[in-house]
């Protein structure tokens, strides 16, 4: 099985708990229920790779290197 492995700051780390932990104080509040996505969005030739994370709204993260091992 292979696996895909993202790095992140731990700048990035806190804005990604953050945002998710917000999205999940508003489905609690509102008495819904929703998940989240991760998107890996990377230009051809590995020129730049960056993730945005979305759960009630979308946020950039920003850069980020990753492999599949």
């Amino acid at each position: 099985m292979k696996q895909i492995i993202i790095e992140l700051s731990d700048e990035q780390h806190d804005i990604m708990t953050s945002h998710l932990q917000k999205g999940t104080t508003l489905n609690i509040n509102n008495e819904t229920f929703s998940g989240f996505e991760f998107r890996l969005k990377c230009v051809e030739g590995n020129l730049s790779s960056w993730v945005e994370i979305e759960m009630n709204g979308v946020v950039d993260l920003g850069e980020v290197n990753w492999e599949i091992k």
